[in-house]
């Protein structure tokens, strides 16, 4: 990643890596000092992520008064049908006029290290990838960023924003929801039309560990996973539907960056988990694994927490759309996994978008819009 030169005087380099140096330590030392691996049990009881905490407090603390004016928001800042800014997700937008790009060199590397209080290693540097092979752009030009709420009131998060991107960082120690909210990722390194397989696509392992279920599925099992129509989408009758979804909107059709909860449904389409036989369950636990790897193992764990409560993934379902497949049967390129309170969307056509919502209470709110 990047800095940018900039005209404002900075401390002496000796003083501003031991700067730096201070904060990374307190971020290691707060995850454990450990990189996580495998996908482990959530036994650990709920608490905040404090590498992240300890990354965004540092951050803020960082800002000038003019910057914070620009960036800083109240915890409760309204948004979306007066419901906090923060709950907010899509998969393009700005969450305030403040780029990266336009943060001191060392404020700049302050964000590097809130991205790595969530991402495991590598997963900073795709992001920074991402967005320079789907804007053209440095990733510090496309990102904007905001902190809602202060360090001191136990209620802070940073929100990171742009082209096929909401990412979250620290938050409420009492927050239902995991990554603390609903977050976004996308990419198309072969254009807007990805090529079949999606070449280069930094998520599509996360399908492929999804289609190894598919195929070994016997033929009922894999007529019930199939959804022939109805796929959610985001274009109707050649137009984009942007409309807001809130908390108590309906809609006629289903709606692709609608991540609401349903709360245990009778009607959920797919195939339950529970009805699947014991290689197939332990083939979905790798498809879990798959879709938690670029997150730390504290972000793993409190998904785990999430879904432990609400019966753990046997009370999901797998489903699989048939329409707009890119590749051959059986490799279908859209896809979902949904339960009470567990939405995890990925999109392949007509490039990859991962929409994703998981909380311990199916009462928690969101509002959601295509960007």
């Amino acid at each position: 990643m990047e800095p940018i030169r900039t005209n404002t005087r900075e401390r002496s380099e000796t003083d501003r890596r031991a700067f730096l140096k201070t904060v990374a330590a307190a971020t290691t030392a707060a995850l454990g000092g450990t990189m996580p691996g495998a996908v482990s049990a959530a036994d650990a009881p709920l608490a905040p992520v404090s590498a992240a905490d300890a990354a965004v407090k540092a951050l803020y603390e960082s800002l000038n008064d003019r910057q914070k004016k620009a960036m800083c928001f109240d915890w409760g800042r309204k948004g979306y049908g007066g419901l906090p800014l923060r709950l907010h997700v899509t998969n393009n937008w700005a969450v305030s006029s403040t780029t990266i790009g336009s943060l001191t060199r060392d404020q700049q590397a302050l964000v590097g290290e809130v991205l790595k209080s969530v991402l495991n290693a590598g997963w900073p540097e795709k992001l920074a990838q991402q967005a320079k092979d789907d804007t053209g752009k440095p990733w510090t030009e496309d990102r904007k960023i905001a902190i809602f709420g202060t360090p001191e009131s136990g209620k802070c998060q940073c929100v990171i924003s742009g082209f096929h991107l909401t990412f979250r960082a620290g938050g409420d120690r009492d927050a239902h929801a995991a990554f603390g909210g609903a977050i976004c990722h996308g990419h198309q390194p072969s254009g807007f039309h990805e090529k079949p397989g999606h070449p280069g696509n930094f998520f599509w392992y996360q399908a492929q560990e999804a289609h190894k279920v598919y195929q070994i599925l016997d033929g009922k099992q894999q007529r019930k996973a199939l959804v022939l129509k109805g796929m959610p989408y985001y274009e109707f009758d050649g137009k984009i539907d942007r409309t807001p979804i809130l908390p108590d909107s309906k809609f006629i059709r289903a709606m692709e960056p609608d991540v609401r909860f349903g709360g245990p449904r009778a009607d959920l389409p797919g195939l339950p988990v529970a009805e699947m036989t014991r290689d197939q369950k332990e083939a979905m636990q790798k498809v879990l694994a798959s879709l938690l790897s670029p997150y730390r193992k504290p972000y793993q764990d409190r998904v785990l927490q999430c879904l432990q409560k609400q019966g753990g993934l046997e009370r999901c379902h797998l489903i699989f759309y048939k329409e707009r497949t890119l590749g051959k049967e059986g490799e279908w390129d859209n896809w979902r996994v949904e339960g009470p309170a567990f939405v995890w969307y990925f999109r392949g056509f007509p490039h990859v978008h991962s929409w994703i919502h998981v909380a311990d209470d199916p009462a928690t709110p969101v509002t959601s819009h295509f960007g």
